[in-house]
C-alpha cells in the first residue's frame, strides 16, 4: 500500500496519487535495466505489444503504445479530428487534447444529484467525430454499464473512445467488442493500477486499421527504454498486483463508511479514490485547506485535473488504511 513520504521531520500524506510501492523484485530487475539505458528503445515495441496484447485478450497488431495515457489521448483525438462530444464532470484531457487538436469540444454534464449518467441526445451523436466514455469515470468512480456502450457504438457515425485507465479496480471491460465495433478504441494505463506514473507508460487497443492509424501518428519512440522494460516486467508479478487491488478495494469501502458517518457524502466508486460532495464550494474550501494545513493533498473541483467539476466536490485517492484513517481523523474534528 501508499508509503508516507518523509521530508526532512515532517510527514507529507499525500492523496493526490496512488503510490503503492511496487514489489521488490520488479524494483530490482527495472534496476538491472539501467545497464542498457546507452540503447535506444526498440521503436516497434513488439515483445511489450504482444505482452500486453496477451493480458488483454487482443493480438498484438491491434495494440499501439503510447508516453502515458495523456499521448494516447492526443493520438485518438489527431486520428479522428472535428466535433468531440465529451461528458463531464471528467478526465480534462480530453477537452484540452481537443483544444491542441483544433477540434470542437462539446462538453454535456452528465452529473445530476450524485449520479453520474450519460445520456447524449441523437444529433450529439450523430455530428460527433469523437465520443469520449470514461470508465470508472474520473473523478465521479461511476462504471458507464456496457448497454450504455454498445448503444453508443450502434448509433455513432464516428469514433468512441472508451478510456478504461481504471480498469484493474472495477474488472470492467468493452475490450471484446473490438472485433464487433470496428469504430471502437479501448485505453489502457500503468500509471495507476501497476503504480509506473512516472515511467508513463498507456495503450490503445482497436483494430489493426484504427491501431495502423494510430502508429502512423507517433513519434517512433516514444515510449523510452525503461518504461518499455517495465510494462513486459510488471505483468510477470500480477498476483501481488491483484493483491493489491483488492486491498484497495477494501480501504475505499471503509472510508467511504467513515465519510458517512462524518457528515459527508461520498459517491459509490470503482476506482481507486473517491468524491465526496461538501454540499457547498465554501465548505469544501475549508475542508481541503484543512486537510492541507495538516499535510494532507487531495484534487478538489478547481484543480485542472477535472472538466467542469462542481466547486463542492473534492477527489480523494484510497491511500494505506492508516492514511485513510489519519484523514478520517482530521475530518471528524474540522468537518
Amino acid at each position: 500500500m501508499p508509503d508516507i513520504n518523509k521530508q526532512g521531520a515532517d510527514i507529507r500524506l499525500d492523496l493526490s496519487c496512488l503510490r503503492a510501492p511496487l514489489p521488490r523484485g520488479l524494483v530490482g530487475e527495472l534496476a538491472a535495466e539501467l545497464e542498457k539505458i546507452q540503447y535506444y528503445p526498440s521503436g516497434s515495441y513488439e515483445k511489450l505489444r504482444r505482452t500486453f496484447a496477451s493480458y488483454a485478450g487482443v493480438e498484438p497488431d491491434q495494440v499501439a503504445v503510447g508516453n502515458g495515457l495523456d499521448e494516447v489521448i492526443d493520438l485518438v483525438t489527431r486520428a479522428w479530428p472535428g466535433r468531440v462530444l465529451i461528458p463531464v464532470p471528467t478526465f480534462s484531457q480530453y477537452e484540452l487534447a481537443a483544444s491542441r487538436a483544433a477540434c470542437e469540444a462539446v462538453l454535456v454534464p452528465s452529473l445530476k444529484e450524485g449520479c453520474y449518467r450519460i445520456a447524449f441526445s441523437p444529433a450529439e451523436i450523430k455530428t460527433a467525430s469523437l465520443v469520449w466514455v470514461c470508465t470508472p469515470n474520473n473523478p465521479t468512480g461511476t462504471t458507464v454499464p456496457r448497454r450504455t456502450i454498445m448503444k453508443l457504438l450502434k448509433s455513432a457515425e464516428g469514433m468512441v473512445a472508451v478510456d478504461e485507465c481504471y480498469f484493474e479496480f472495477c474488472g470492467e471491460t468493452v475490450v471484446d467488442l473490438i472485433g464487433s465495433y470496428p469504430n471502437l478504441v479501448v485505453l489502457r494505463s500503468f500509471s495507476k493500477s501497476f503504480g509506473l506514473a512516472g515511467l508513463r507508460l498507456g495503450f490503445a487497443i482497436s483494430t489493426a486499421a484504427n491501431i495502423a492509424v494510430l502508429n502512423g501518428l507517433r513519434q517512433i519512440f516514444n515510449v523510452n527504454r525503461i518504461a518499455e522494460a517495465a510494462g513486459v516486467i510488471a505483468l510477470k508479478y500480477l498476483p501481488r498486483f491483484r493483491e493489491i487491488w483488492a486491498e484497495v478495494a477494501d480501504i475505499r469501502e471503509h472510508f467511504s463508511a467513515g465519510l458517512e458517518h462524518c457528515g459527508c457524502r461520498p459517491l459509490a466508486s470503482a476506482a481507486n479514490f473517491v468524491l465526496v460532495d461538501f454540499k457547498t464550494r465554501e465548505r469544501a474550501e475549508r475542508c481541503w485547506q484543512t486537510l492541507r494545513n495538516a499535510g494532507i493533498h487531495t484534487f478538489p473541483a478547481w484543480d485542472e485535473e477535472f472538466t467542469a467539476l462542481d466547486g463542492r466536490y473534492i477527489r480523494f485517492t484510497v491511500g494505506s488504511a492508516e492514511e485513510m484513517e489519519k484523514t478520517l481523523e482530521v475530518l471528524r474534528r474540522r468537518v
